[in-house]
């Protein structure tokens, strides 16, 4: 598996509506971009028991079609960016801070996540350590749930809540 990373990446929903583009920044922050969150509201958002996002900068993304893009304010500052036709999740914004958007992992197109695939349709690899490894912030581990999700947090950086607080040892 490559650990090279891309220039660039696009990605999307499901249905086509919300198509996205993110450039790279020269000075991304490649260690702390992929994260997990195991908050309630990313569970019930996501559908799963942990959200991976990649975090990137406003300056980073250009959004290529927006025609079924919508926002649901979750809580103060805080939105959760989805396709208002197909339901996929696409982000988490906070507007409070404005500078970075955490882009759902799984909107990412499939080619930068797993690449191509070989004659047994097994995946040949892409770029799917940088964008999405577990070695990055992980997020609500005082919701792991043992022997399921708690294995997932073992490397990186651990916080209890989020990364207001101080990290976990």
């Amino acid at each position: 598996m490559s650990t090279e990373k891309p220039k660039s990446i696009t990605g999307g929903c499901n249905c086509g509506g919300v198509r996205y583009r993110v450039d790279f920044a020269t000075d991304h922050d490649w260690k702390r971009a992929p994260n997990t969150c195991q908050c309630t509201q990313c569970r019930k958002m996501s559908g799963s028991l942990i959200f991976h996002f990649h975090t990137v900068k406003n300056t980073e993304i250009t959004w290529l079609s927006k025609s079924t893009y919508a926002e649901y304010n979750s809580s103060a500052d805080f939105f959760r960016a989805f396709c208002n036709k197909c339901g996929c999740s696409i982000a988490w914004i906070n507007f409070g801070v404005g500078t970075e958007i955490e882009l759902a992992a799984g909107s990412i197109d499939e080619e930068f996540l797993v690449g191509n695939r070989d004659a047994d349709d097994k995946p040949l690899g892409a770029y799917g350590i940088p964008l999405a490894n577990l070695e990055g912030e992980h997020l609500y581990v005082r919701n792991e749930i043992v022997g399921v999700t708690d294995a997932h947090t073992v490397h990186g950086t651990r916080f209890w809540k989020g990364t207001q607080n101080t990290a976990q040892a």
